[in-house]
């Protein structure tokens, strides 16, 4: 049997097509319980250290929100749908966005406490 050029080249584009096509589907296939997060919480206190944040992926498809405490490097998996969740991942994505460090999204602001959040006016 023997094979012409044009042949070999029809099976090897061919076989090409098949790889490709092969790699596609199983990069985009869900394979349940690879998330790095099983329980999640709405909130922590305290000052965080570190911030993670992975989007969906092939082996999870849904956001996970991992923060480190400060004050004993203990890592939280936070819920996205939380409010502080919601908070972290908009400042994340807007930080990777502009190419800033998103540290900047541990610093958070303290609500003010006492008539309703307003200014105490000094008299002039």
């Amino acid at each position: 049997m023997k094979l012409y050029s044009r042949s070999l080249f029809q099976l090897a584009f061919l076989t090409f097509c098949c790889v490709l096509i092969t790699v596609r589907e199983s990069d985009s296939t869900f394979v349940p319980g690879k998330c790095l997060c099983p329980q999640t919480q709405q909130g922590v206190r305290g000052q965080l250290k570190e911030l993670a944040v992975f989007h969906k992926s092939p082996s999870c498809n849904k956001v996970t929100v991992i923060v480190t405490l400060k004050h004993n490097s203990e890592q939280v998996c936070l819920n996205p749908e939380a409010a502080m969740g919601k908070q972290l991942v908009r400042c994340w994505n807007r930080a990777q966005k502009m190419n800033s460090d998103p540290k900047v999204c541990l610093k958070r602001r303290r609500r003010r406490r006492g008539r309703g959040g307003q200014r105490k006016r000094t008299p002039r």
